[in-house]
């Protein structure tokens, strides 16, 4: 791909993203990578079991695929390109952070788990974590715990006064006031792609991108996909060529 000069300003729109390939991507994966790789469950399916005169039924635990509904037009797209994304990672050409932040949501978010037999495209991909460049206090214990609610999430992010922060908020508008935390994070973590399948966000920052004058580009796993001269993955042969009793 060829793609048009950009400022080189602090905060350059994709100055570092859009590199030579060869260049290994520092790569921050939002929270709904984490949830849209899990593309398999482990669902337990009635079985009738003869044994003589007699028959029983038993659930037997089998793999399921979940993919995107008719209306998820976007995400089907996306899908392909991510499985593709995870397998660099996995072979080192890439590599995913997170922050604590995130985990923070994925404490909240149960229920999202591919099972003992499900497919889970990161599964050993190697997530490193970043430092958040705003720290908060969060206690876990079992009688009262501290940070953890969405809510005090939220009253933090709401309370940071760093001027690099407020500009980003400010562009995006405080529905995405989680995403310019993390977006700011990458920057401060000198990352060069922040990956993302919130469709509203990355359309926003992609409409505000001369406001934000990020140095870390905020792309779908199509748009990194494509940069990287790569091909998008079929998940259904991916699934079938791994064993779910390996």
């Amino acid at each position: 791909m060829r793609h048009a000069p950009v400022p080189a300003s602090r905060y350059s729109w994709c100055r570092r993203a859009l590199q030579a390939v060869d260049h290994k991507m520092k790569v921050l994966i939002d929270r709904n990578i984490e949830i849209n790789a899990v593309t398999h469950k482990t669902v337990l399916a009635p079985q009738v079991i003869k044994w003589g005169p007699h028959e029983q039924i038993i659930e037997v635990a089998q793999r399921a695929h979940f993919p995107p509904r008719d209306n998820e037009a976007f995400r089907r797209v996306q899908l392909p390109w991510l499985a593709t994304l995870c397998n660099f990672a996995k072979q080192g050409k890439l590599e995913f952070f997170t922050t604590h932040e995130m985990r923070m949501e994925k404490l909240r978010q149960r229920g999202r788990c591919e099972g003992y037999l499900g497919l889970n495209l990161l599964r050993d991909v190697p997530v490193r974590s970043i430092r958040c460049p705003a720290q908060r206090l969060i206690v876990i214990a079992p009688t009262r715990s501290i940070g953890v609610t969405e809510k005090e999430q939220m009253e933090f992010f709401r309370s940071i006064q760093h001027h690099r922060f407020l500009q980003i908020r400010s562009a995006t508008g405080d529905a995405h006031i989680d995403d310019a935390f993390h977006l700011w994070g990458a920057e401060e973590a000198g990352l060069d792609v922040f990956l993302t399948m919130d469709q509203r966000f990355w359309r926003v920052v992609n409409q505000k991108k001369r406001i934000i004058d990020s140095a870390v580009a905020v792309m779908t796993p199509k748009e990194l996909g494509e940069h990287l001269n790569a091909q998008p993955t079929d998940i259904e042969k991916l699934a079938a060529e791994i064993s779910p009793f390996s």
